[in-house]
């Protein structure tokens, strides 16, 4: 149904991607890719919205806590489980030659049993370590399976009536908290980064529910005849995005406006209708980059650490030092290479193992309904 926001999704991935990537055009990178870490929150943005779509009337009319919890896990899990083991042998191996005296640092300071099992267990990223360690994106994914557990208990509780005031007071007291401790920039991750991820993930909620009294009560009814209209709105959401992003640098309240963008955007682009933008974003390729961009979030930091120790230690090359039009090129192979492996880990690890969930799950005395591909890859209903 949303498929335009899954290709959003997608273009979100790989500017994370470029913003880790350690090769550099210059000493200081352009504003708007210093900080697209930021799109991880347009990440958690986006998951509130799709499970508002997608649970939120199916935990009201009874769904139980323990087949939640399992769609939930099969969705998340699988990868990360993979991605996590992949770690392993890098881990060994440049363990193994700092040892040798190859250089480098030692592994095991981040990277140790303790880290790896918490990773095991998704509670890296709850304020139990002092560093990211393993496969370092997946603090969100940690972070965004407890937020999956408060809404659950929030929608059977505090947030039965659905209102939009709830939501929103969620997500201030989250981005107030932040404040109070000192946290400049929405940069947090293993340390407050469920508080962070909370609190985009209600503004999800918020947008998904101001979006269905806008459809429900027709709002839009003129500009929906106009698509003009419907692409200067697209235009402007998307331009507010860039500028605001490239500001958040400014302080809190900056990085605070870039969310907020985000939120317009999602709004603006999950309208029944759209424009010139929207087609662009059904194009197949684009639309296809969306689907994977669970497995291209989880897998590109260990294809970036791995060429920048190949540049390093086998060609004599310094990855930290700026080096022009040559990184443009580096990066765009690196990309292109991550959405090709990012194809393959979602055919034979994500997809395969959220269908086997399903599948256990299934009842048959119940309909059939549309697959469950929300959480961090797909926007449709479970």
């Amino acid at each position: 149904m949303f498929t335009r926001l899954e290709s959003i999704r997608g273009l979100a991935a790989c500017l994370v991607v470029i913003y880790h990537s350690p090769f550099r055009f210059e000493n200081q990178s352009f504003a708007f890719i210093s900080n697209s870490y930021l799109f991880v929150d347009l990440f958690f943005v986006l998951s509130g919205f799709v499970m508002a779509y997608a649970y939120s009337e199916k935990i009201l009319a009874g769904m139980g806590f323990s087949r939640y919890l399992a769609l939930r896990l099969g969705r998340l899990y699988p990868l990360h489980l993979f991605t996590l083991m992949l770690w392993v042998p890098y881990v060994l191996l440049k363990q193994y030659l700092y040892l040798s005296g190859f250089g480098g640092t030692d592994q095991l300071v981040d990277n140790n049993v303790s880290t790896f099992f918490s990773n095991l267990m998704l509670i890296h990223a709850m304020g139990i370590h002092d560093s990211l360690s393993w496969n370092q994106p997946s603090w969100s994914i940690s972070t965004e399976f407890f937020a999956y557990l408060v809404f659950f208990v929030l929608t059977v509780s505090l947030d039965r009536q659905r209102t939009l005031i709830f939501p929103l007071l969620v997500s201030a007291g989250c981005y107030l908290a932040l404040q109070v401790l000192g946290q400049e920039r929405l940069l947090t991750t293993y340390d407050y980064g469920f508080i962070r991820c909370l609190g985009a993930f209600y503004l999800g909620i918020l947008v998904y529910r101001i979006r269905s009294k806008a459809v429900h009560e027709n709002w839009l009814a003129t500009i929906r005849k106009n698509r003009q209209a419907l692409t200067g709105a697209e235009l402007a959401a998307t331009l507010l995005v860039i500028a605001s992003v490239s500001l958040a640098g400014q302080g809190y309240v900056f990085a605070l406006l870039a969310v907020a963008s985000f939120c317009v955007a999602i709004l603006v682009f999950s309208a029944p209708d759209g424009g010139a933008l929207s087609r662009v974003l059904n194009i197949g390729l684009i639309r296809q980059i969306g689907v994977w961009s669970f497995s291209i979030y989880m897998i590109h930091r260990l294809l970036q650490f791995g060429v920048s120790n190949v540049s390093e230690f086998i060609l004599g090359i310094d990855p930290e030092q700026p080096m022009g039009w040559v990184s443009v090129v580096i990066n765009l192979i690196m990309l292109a290479a991550i959405i090709w492996l990012s194809k393959w880990s979602y055919e034979y690890v994500e997809k395969p193992c959220r269908d086997w969930v399903k599948r256990r799950l299934s009842k048959p005395e119940l309909p059939p309904e549309v697959p469950d591909q929300v959480g961090s890859s797909s926007l449709t209903k479970d």
